[in-house]
């Protein structure tokens, strides 16, 4: 049995990695994300989003904590390019049919250099 954690941790390696077919195994058809700069209301939307996604970046110092389907995930995203920042973010992320339901991401916008919010 997989659990809440294992698939957030499979989602972050494939959407770093841009691997478009094993993120959208992942999430649910009616998949939404709301982000500070962002909002998502598809599955679909999402791969969309992340075929265009001008980021090569990481994630340092991942913490996970659990309870039943929500997982909560601190990290720090390590952005390689186009700029170079570490960006403090936590997501809270509802599993449900061992798929991802919702995602709701927390940052500080300050944090992203001038030039790349242009």
């Amino acid at each position: 049995m997989t659990t809440s954690k294992e698939i957030v941790k499979k989602y972050a390696t494939a959407f770093l990695n841009k691997d478009k077919e094993t993120a959208r195994a992942l999430l649910h058809n009616d998949y939404t994300f709301i982000g500070p700069m962002m909002q998502l209301s598809s599955a679909d939307e999402a791969m969309a989003m992340l075929e265009n996604f001008p980021f090569v970046a990481s994630e340092k110092n991942v913490t996970l904590l659990s309870e039943g389907d929500l997982v909560v995930k601190r990290f720090d995203w390590a952005v390689e390019a186009p700029f170079k920042a570490i960006i403090p973010m936590t997501e809270w992320i509802d599993i449900q049919d061992n798929k991802i339901k919702s995602c709701q991401l927390f940052y500080d916008t300050a944090l992203f250099p001038k030039e790349a919010l242009a």
